[in-house]
């Protein structure tokens, strides 16, 4: 499958439907070292060919993997200065680059939503939405996003991370992180598509 977008969503996120085995996804994929060791490592067959989509997108808008590297969170920067975020879920795989901090999540809808919910909504949020499995996940995408553009361990989705705006749409809104003295307030954007909930967040300021 190639690369494509959403049109409702910013221009620089990439998305890929996994339909290739990985025998094609691997074609022409030249990795470093440091990636080729990565890919290696990975026993299951389905995060194997969501490893090898990413790097197709990667390679897709140009980004030499030389310029990637993690940092002690786990998370992918840039050594350009910019940012990336890159999300996977069963067959479909997005990446988002931007000058500011950005956060991408992609989730399938599953039912088992509705047992863990507890656990990541607040008080103020349950008031905001009625609670059902498209609700619920496209909060949890947005957490996790955010989760992910913040760049931090130790927070609690509860409590750190609390959605302030929602439009009735549910398809835009603000959100803030508070944790350890630090604030930080984001834009949130919110679509999705065949059975899966994308929710991509972008640092205000």
């Amino acid at each position: 499958m190639a690369l494509f977008q959403i049109p409702e969503l910013k221009k620089n996120i990439y998305f890929w439907h996994i339909t290739e085995g990985e025998s094609e996804l691997i074609k022409n994929l030249n990795f470093p070292n440091f990636f080729k060791l990565k890919f290696q490592k990975i026993k299951s067959i389905q995060k194997k060919k969501q490893y090898l989509a990413v790097h197709k997108i990667l390679r897709s808008i140009n980004i030499d993997l030389n310029s990637l590297y993690y940092d002690e969170n786990g998370r992918p920067l840039l050594k350009n200065g910019n940012y990336i975020s890159i999300s996977h879920s069963y067959n479909y795989c997005g990446v988002i680059t931007g000058h500011k901090k950005v956060g991408l999540d992609i989730e399938k809808l599953r039912p088992k939503i509705l047992d863990v919910s507890s656990k990541f909504l607040s008080k103020s949020e349950e008031l905001l939405m009625e609670k059902n499995i498209k609700n619920l996940t496209k909060v949890w995408t947005v957490k996790e996003s955010l989760f992910k553009a913040f760049g931090q361990s130790g927070i609690s989705f509860k409590n750190n991370i609390i959605i302030n705006e929602i439009n009735s749409e549910f398809t835009r809104g603000k959100a803030s992180i508070q944790f350890e003295k630090k604030i930080e307030e984001y834009d949130i954007e919110i679509t999705n598509f065949s059975q899966y909930i994308c929710s991509v967040v972008s640092k205000i300021n």
